[in-house]
Parts: C-alpha cells; sequence; structure tokens
C-alpha cells in the first residue's frame, strides 16, 4: 500500500466499499485501515498464525492439503466461493496465503501486528472492532470467512453481526464459518465434571470464547439473521482431539497430565501430519455417525437469500 503512519486515504474504490462515516475516520498504520482508537491489550499480537500453503496448481492432487488443513475449512471456502471473489476473513490474524492468491481478500482483526503479517498477501487489511459494525457499505461483499472467531462473541454480539453480515453480503453471498462450541463429547463431558472451573479458565477464558454455545443455539442465530444454511459439519465427536484440547486437558490432575502430554506430543511436529489425516478421515465417516451434540467444533456454510427474507431463514440436513 506504501502509506505511512496516521495517513489518510480516500479513493473511488474505498468510497464504494467503505460507510463514510468509518472511512473519514481512518487512519492507514504500517499499510492497514485502522478504525480503532486504541489498540486491544488481549488481541494485540496473541494470534500471529498464518496459513502458508499455496497449491503448485490449482487442481487435485495439489489442492489435497487444503481438504485436511483445519478440518478442511480451506477446501470448503474454495469450493463455495468462487475464484476473484471480493472475500472479507473476519478475525484473520496472520492471513491464509491461499486466500490471498485466490480472492480479492481482505483481512479484519482487531490486532495491528497479526495484520501487519498479511498486508502483503491480501488487498486491504483493516484493524476494526465488529462490536462497533462493519465498516462496509451494504451488498459490497461476495462472501464473508473465519477461522475460529465467532466463539469469541456472545450471544447479543453474535446477532449484532449476524445483521451486519446479511447487510454487506450481495443477495445470494456465502458466509462459511468454522468454530468450537459447547460441547456433550463424552471425554469433554467427564472433565468438565471433575473441575468445571478449571474447564471454564482452560477451555473459555484463557481464549477469550465468551460465546460458547451449542451447535443448536448458532443454528438458530443463524436462522434468526435470515439466513439459508447450505451444509453444516460437526467435528472432534471421539477421544482423538486437536493438540488445543490435549494441551489444555493435561492441566487436569492426576493422571491427565501424563496421558494428555502424550497425546498431545504425538499430535505434534511431522507427526502432526499423518494424525490430520486420520482426524480428517474419521470427521468424514465416524464422525457423521455420533451425536450431533458431541462435536467440538463446527462448521457451516451459509447464504444470504437472492430473494426476499423468508421468515426464520431456511436449513437443509447437515
Amino acid at each position: 500500500m506504501g502509506h505511512n503512519d496516521d495517513s489518510k486515504r480516500d479513493d473511488a474504490d474505498d468510497r464504494q466499499l467503505f460507510r463514510r462515516e468509518f472511512l473519514e475516520n481512518c487512519r492507514i498504520r504500517q499499510g492497514v485501515y485502522s478504525f480503532v482508537e486504541q489498540d486491544c491489550d488481549f488481541y494485540e499480537g496473541h494470534y500471529k498464525n498464518r496459513t502458508k500453503y499455496l497449491p503448485k496448481l490449482d487442481r487435485w492432487p495439489y489442492t489435497l492439503p487444503l481438504w485436511l488443513i483445519n478440518s478442511g475449512y480451506l477446501w470448503t471456502v474454495r469450493r463455495h466461493v468462487p475464484e476473484g471473489s471480493r472475500v472479507l476473513e473476519l478475525g484473520c490474524a496472520s492471513g491464509v496465503a491461499y486466500f490471498g492468491q485466490r480472492y480479492r481478500m481482505m483481512g479484519l482483526d482487531l490486532s495491528l501486528s497479526s495484520l501487519e503479517g498479511v498486508v502483503q498477501d491480501y488487498e486491504r487489511c483493516i484493524q476494526a472492532s465488529v462490536m462497533e459494525g462493519l465498516p462496509f457499505n451494504d451488498g459490497v461483499l461476495d462472501a464473508v470467512v473465519s477461522s475460529f472467531f465467532w466463539e469469541h462473541l456472545d450471544e447479543a454480539g453474535k446477532r449484532q453481526l449476524g445483521s451486519e453480515l446479511r447487510r454487506v453480503l450481495k443477495p445470494g453471498g456465502k458466509v462459511i464459518f468454522l468454530y468450537d462450541i459447547e460441547t456433550n463429547n463424552p471425554m469433554i463431558r467427564h472433565f468438565k465434571a471433575q473441575d468445571e472451573i478449571l474447564y471454564r479458565r482452560q477451555f473459555l477464558e484463557g481464549d477469550g470464547h465468551i460465546g460458547y454455545h451449542s451447535s443448536a443455539k448458532n443454528e438458530e442465530i443463524f436462522l434468526d439473521a435470515g439466513f439459508v444454511i447450505l451444509n453444516r459439519c460437526g467435528f472432534e465427536k471421539t477421544l482423538l482431539q486437536s493438540p488445543s484440547a490435549y494441551t489444555k486437558l493435561k492441566r487436569w490432575p492426576g493422571s491427565s497430565k501424563r496421558w494428555f502430554g502424550a497425546l498431545e506430543y504425538v499430535a505434534k511436529g511431522w507427526r502432526l501430519y499423518p494424525y490430520t489425516l486420520l482426524m480428517r478421515l474419521l470427521n468424514a465417516s465416524v464422525d457423521r455417525l455420533l451425536p450431533r451434540e458431541w462435536a467440538r467444533i463446527e462448521r457451516v456454510v451459509l447464504m444470504k437469500p437472492k430473494g426476499p427474507r423468508s421468515v426464520g431463514g431456511g436449513r437443509t440436513a447437515g
């Protein structure tokens, strides 16, 4: 972008994209469009994860890792959002290299330092709080995507954002979210019953997860916002969990530290690749047969209806 700190920007494309009242108060900081008055102490520099994989060719078998990474999140976005679409990623941290190559990509996050890691790949990087409303004009986006962002909002915040998403999307626009949910997974339920305070500290408070809701509750919020649910998949219904879950569970007293420490070790380093493949195969087979409420992670694909809004939105089996 080539802009200095605290400089202003106001060109025709920006005026078409951003709401005027936001653009008038925008600063450019390290190439980032900043719509906040001060940085957030909790999130600043906390999440800098970046998905670096770029397929040599955008076809099979080079795209297979997209199916493996992050519970198939990248694969799902590729499947549902056409190349060249204008896409916003919420809570983008330091971004997804593949998205920057395939789409007219914008990333939004509260952390300035996280956004600096993706400023060269995305068309625009935006420092903003969704609780202040999205800074975009009506109907300018083809899709909004996010991974592990939705659970950082409480119910009121989710409902507010749902309304904003519907406003900024074009008719037929997609929402693809991957997020943690309140789970009834037997293993997680067992350790939660042992020490609910420790559970809240490890799974909720430490990560700012103020919006751990059930799958059914999240579905209700999406439908109330007027979206059609095209697809919904629950993951991690078995004893096999993401390494981050083992890191949390090994905090429990007794033999938990030893067992979950061993599982954490198995799922790290080069061993993460076969472990991820095993988990994805379970997701595509065994998880589909287990109760919906056992999932710890959920992925949804939503669509803004192309015609007038129908009461209560719509859904598909999933």
